[in-house]
């Protein structure tokens, strides 16, 4: 017998999953960022004499970070949003699991 129930878990799980898998993809690119931005200023650190810069790119990556630490904000928030919604249901989340645990949206530490 298929119930509602079932297709509603099914469908809160994948979307859900969906999200974690956003916030993951993100937080890589936040990290790829972070690390060009480091590079890049050591680079400047230590050739500062010898090497002149015709194209800053840091300025670029600082405002692509700062739009994916945005992104990541309201992904956290939706997810929030999403376990809130499930828990004022009063419905015991099945098919869910995430290393945030449920009921639990992730955040950055």
């Amino acid at each position: 017998m298929h119930n509602g129930v079932g297709c509603a878990d099914d469908s809160f799980g994948a979307i859900v999953s969906d999200m974690i898998s956003l916030v993951q993809h993100v937080q890589t690119s936040i990290d790829l960022i972070d690390g060009a931005i480091a590079r890049e200023t050591s680079l400047g650190e230590s050739d500062a004499a010898s090497v002149i810069v015709l194209d800053d790119v840091t300025p670029q990556y600082l405002k692509a970070s700062h739009a994916l630490h945005a992104c990541s904000t309201s992904l956290h928030t939706a997810l929030r949003s999403l376990f809130e919604a499930r828990a004022s249901v009063h419905r015991p989340l099945h098919l869910v699991t995430c290393r945030w645990g449920p009921g639990a949206p992730p955040h950055r530490a």
